[in-house]
C-alpha cells in the first residue's frame, strides 16, 4: 500500500477555501481546496543539522503528499509509481504543498523530529499526479529495454528477490523512457552471489527469451541493523549495491552506497533506506543507461541505435518508402517500423558512425530538403522527432 504514515496527522475541522480561480494547463479550475494538517517527519541526524532538517521536512511532505496521491491510486500498476510521482512533486513543492509554520523541531537521540503545519492543494496534485503517470506510461513503450533484477538480504540471513525494490526501480527508469523485463535468472544469480562478474550478467541476459534488452540493471540491498532510537523512531541500516552492465559492449559501472531510514515500525525503516537505495541507484545509473543503451560501439565504429518518429505524413506508402530510403542513405539499419495510432511513422534503427542524435538528424534533414521535402526536428533528447512541413 502506498501511504506508509510515517508521521501523525491532524485534520484541521474546516478545510479552507482558497478564493479565486486557478489556471492549469491553459484551464480554468472551479476554486480549489485545500486541507492544512500538521504533520510530523523524521530523518536520520549524523551531525549536519542542516541536512537533517531539511530530509525531515521533505518526510514531512511525503507524508502528507502519500496520502493525496494514494486518492489517485486505482491499479497495480500505479502504486509504486505513486513514489515516483510523489518524490517529484516533493522536489518541486511549489504549488502543491505550502509551508505554513513550523511547530516543533528538534534533535531527539540520531534523529531529527519537525512538526509542520502543512497546506496541500489538492487540484494541483491530482493533475500533476495523472500527468506523470501518463507521461511514464508512454516512455515505457519506447524501445529501449533493460532486464532488471534487485534482491534483498535479510537480517535473518533470508535472501528473496526484492518486489517493492523492482516496481521502484522499473518506474524510475520507464519515467526516463526505459522499458524494463524482470530477469528470473539474473535474479538467481544475484542470491548466490551478490556481486556477480559482468560477464556472467551478459550470458544470462542473453540467455533470456526477451532478447530485445540491450543492458542489464541488476542490484542488491542488503539490511545492515535496525533498532529502536532514543527519539522512539526505529532506524535501519541498508547497503545497496547496483550496477549496470551492457549486453552487447564492454561499458559496465557500478554503484555502492549505504543508506539509512527512519520509521515508527522496524520494517517501515527498513523499507525507506531501500526505497532511498533504490531510487538513487537508479537514478545515477539511469543517466547513463541512456547514453549506454544509445550508443554502441563495434569495430570502432559508434552505432547509434535509436527511433525515429515522422509526422504529417499523408500518403503512407510512398512516403514511408521515401524515408526509409533516406535513413538507409544515411547508413541506418533499420529494425522495425510502423504506423502508430496517431498517424506518425515509427522506425525503429541503428545508424552507423554517428556520434549524436543531433547529426543524424542534421543529416535526415538535409537529405529531405534535397529532395524538395521540409523536415522540422522537434524537441527529444531520447529519440529523433521530425514534423513533414
Amino acid at each position: 500500500m502506498i501511504g506508509m504514515m510515517r508521521g501523525k496527522k491532524y485534520k484541521w475541522l474546516i478545510p479552507i477555501l482558497i478564493a479565486g480561480l486557478v489556471s492549469l494547463g491553459g484551464q480554468t479550475a472551479y476554486p480549489v481546496i485545500c486541507n492544512a494538517e500538521i504533520v510530523e517527519g523524521a530523518a536520520p541526524y549524523d551531525g549536519d543539522l542542516e541536512k537533517a532538517r531539511n530530509n525531515a521536512l521533505k518526510d514531512a511532505m511525503r507524508t502528507l503528499l502519500e496520502e493525496k496521491v494514494g486518492m489517485y491510486v486505482r491499479s497495480n500498476t500505479e502504486v509504486d509509481m505513486g513514489v515516483v510521482v510523489t518524490d517529484k512533486i516533493v522536489s518541486r513543492s511549489t504549488g502543491y504543498v505550502q509551508i505554513k509554520s513550523i511547530i516543533s523541531e528538534g534533535v531527539q537521540g540520531g534523529v531529527f523530529v519537525i512538526k509542520a503545519d502543512l497546506e496541500a492543494n489538492d487540484t494541483n496534485i491530482e493533475v500533476k499526479y495523472k500527468d506523470d503517470v501518463a507521461k511514464a506510461m508512454a516512455a515505457a513503450l519506447e524501445p529501449r529495454v533493460a532486464n532488471v533484477a534487485v534482491v534483498g538480504y535479510g537480517l535473518d540471513g533470508q535472501v528473496q528477490r526484492d518486489e517493492r525494490a523492482v516496481n521502484i526501480v522499473s518506474q524510475y527508469l520507464s519515467d526516463m523512457g526505459i522499458q524494463t523485463v524482470v530477469n528470473d535468472n539474473v535474479a538467481t544469480l544475484l542470491a548466490h552471489n551478490p556481486n556477480p562478474l559482468p560477464a556472467d550478467l551478459r550470458r544470462l541476459a542473453r540467455q533470456d527469451s526477451d532478447n530485445s534488452a540491450n543492458s542489464v540493471l541488476s542490484g542488491t540491498l542488503r539490511d545492515v541493523e535496525v533498532y529502536k532510537d532514543s527519539s522512539g523512531y526505529y532506524r535501519g541500516e541498508v547497503e545497496g549495491s547496483f550496477s549496470l552492465v551492457g549486453i552487447q559492449n564492454g561499458y559496465s559501472q557500478n554503484y555502492v552506497e549505504r543508506f539509512t531510514g527512519v520509521g515508527k515500525t522496524p520494517d517501515g525503516a527498513v523499507f525507506a533506506a531501500r526505497r532511498e537505495a533504490a531510487a538513487q541507484a537508479t537514478e545515477y545509473l539511469a543517466r547513463a543507461a541512456l547514453k549506454t543503451m544509445q550508443f554502441e560501439n563495434r569495430g570502432g565504429v559508434n552505432n547509434l541505435n535509436t527511433s525515429v518518429e515522422i509526422h504529417g505524413i499523408t500518403e503512407r506508402a510512398a512516403q514511408s518508402q521515401f524515408f526509409n530510403s533516406l535513413l538507409e542513405g544515411a547508413n541506418c539499419r533499420i529494425t522495425r517500423a510502423g504506423f502508430a495510432p496517431d498517424g506518425s511513422y515509427k522506425v525503429k534503427i541503428i545508424g552507423s558512425g554517428w556520434d549524436s542524435l543531433y547529426e543524424l538528424a542534421q543529416e535526415i534533414v538535409q537529405a529531405a530538403a534535397d529532395r524538395g521535402i521540409t523536415l522540422f526536428q522537434l524537441e527529444s533528447t531520447t529519440k529523433i522527432i521530425l514534423q513533414v512541413q
